[in-house]
């Protein structure tokens, strides 16, 4: 697979930081040619360098980003505009040709899930943040504008290149970039808030780092004590598997180890499988793959994990589609919505400027009954994005 070719002198930074700026201005027109080139469409030369001239081009070929073939230019990445940052990834193509790839354990996530998790962060000023498994650094450029330094961690080669490029063309130098099986480059630091973008597989057996899933999720929380610092913050992505005898709550006390009381949780379901084909053969597969100590497989799910290091020891649950919101909405709607849950407690209504946006929505001027945090999310579902923007002018 393709890799940008950089030496990392001064010069070659220079020259990407002038792309990224020269091709961020051009993007603000989407029907800019450039924009059809970054989504996988060749363009001839002579278009693409009305837009950005001879020079950038030249740089962006010679770096490996661009390649000519005659008159016509391909990208060999992808690449999306999210909020400040262009971010370049590897192309998207359908799972099951990856999986069949030789390179896929090196393949970097084409932003399937960043956006939608980079919409949903806690942005409060804080010292030091960490990006666990960092792809194309999506979540670490979301991070550098509210961690005064960043950590992106990842296994991948070909993923810590494409973060440290992506760094380079937005200018941005408060990131630093490492190899890392999980935190074994940063054994003995901290950090104020963790962002995991972890590997979503459904495998009971994975056979690849695309198919990690619940594996990678065991040895990651089995090492969070030693580097989430106390009020500290982790959010990820998850996918876990529900038996009769092991939920997810009794699961990440497991997981979580002696110190599973410092820490609140709250778990948004994104979707669940517990039927068809598929789901029964993994079923009936199971007992004979795992210890039957966690009895019979009952559902499988997908959403993202919040845990605090506040010493207040609780697990929450709710379900929302929020793939579908959390980008129209933006990240100050999913930051406010996200603490808001954490902070609510059963039975009794939000304070403060927030409970504008949470216990009251405009489209039907409908207040909420009861718990926030057990009505939220079906009610944002049936409700206009025009409508909750509104209401986030009122959150401070």
């Amino acid at each position: 697979m393709a890799l940008p070719a950089i030496t990392w002198t001064q010069e070659d930074r220079t020259a990407i930081a002038r792309s990224g700026r020269l091709m961020k201005a051009v993007l603000s027109d989407e029907t800019s040619r450039l924009t059809s080139l970054l989504l996988g469409k060749p363009q001839s030369r002579e278009a693409i360098e009305g837009e950005l001239g001879t020079a950038v081009i030249d740089d962006l070929v010679r770096f490996g980003v661009f390649e000519q073939s005659g008159a016509v230019l391909r990208a060999r990445f992808q690449a999306q505009s999210l909020g400040a940052h262009l971010v370049f990834s590897d192309l998207r193509q359908p799972m099951r040709v990856v999986r069949k790839s030789g390179d896929r354990d090196n393949y970097v996530d084409p932003m399937w899930e960043g956006p939608t998790l980079s919409n949903l962060l806690v942005r409060e000023p804080v010292e030091s943040g960490l990006d666990m498994g960092c792809g194309c650094g999506v979540i670490a450029l979301a991070m550098s504008g509210y961690c005064r330094r960043v950590v992106a961690l990842d296994v991948n080669p070909r993923a810590l290149m494409l973060t440290s490029f992506n760094m380079a063309l937005n200018d941005v130098g408060n990131v630093e970039v490492l190899p890392s099986d999980l935190f074994s480059a940063v054994e003995g630091a901290t950090f104020d808030r963790i962002v995991f973008n972890a590997p979503i597989g459904m495998e009971l057996k994975p056979r690849n780092a695309l198919e990690s899933g619940e594996q990678i999720l065991i040895r990651f929380l089995g090492g969070l004590d030693r580097h989430l610092k106390p009020g500290g913050l982790l959010q990820m992505n998850v996918c876990v598997k529900e038996w009769s005898k092991a939920n997810l709550a009794t699961n990440l006390r497991t997981w979580l180890g002696g110190s599973h009381q410092d820490f609140q949780s709250l778990f948004i379901e994104l979707w669940r499988v517990q039927s068809g084909l598929k789901f029964y053969i993994r079923r009936w597969v199971a007992p004979f793959v795992l210890p039957r100590r966690y009895g019979r497989l009952l559902r499988i799910r997908r959403g993202l994990l919040v845990v605090e290091r506040n010493g207040v020891a609780v697990h929450a649950e709710t379900a929302s589609t929020y793939d579908t919101w959390a980008v129209p909405l933006g990240p100050r709607f999913g930051a406010t919505l996200v603490q808001s849950l954490m902070a609510s407690v059963p039975g009794k209504q939000q304070a403060g400027a927030s409970a504008t946006v949470l216990n009251s929505l405009h489209a039907d001027q409908h207040t909420f009954a009861g718990s926030v945090l057990a009505t939220i999310f079906g009610k944002l579902q049936k409700v206009q994005a025009a409508a909750l923007l509104w209401q986030c002018a009122f959150i401070v």
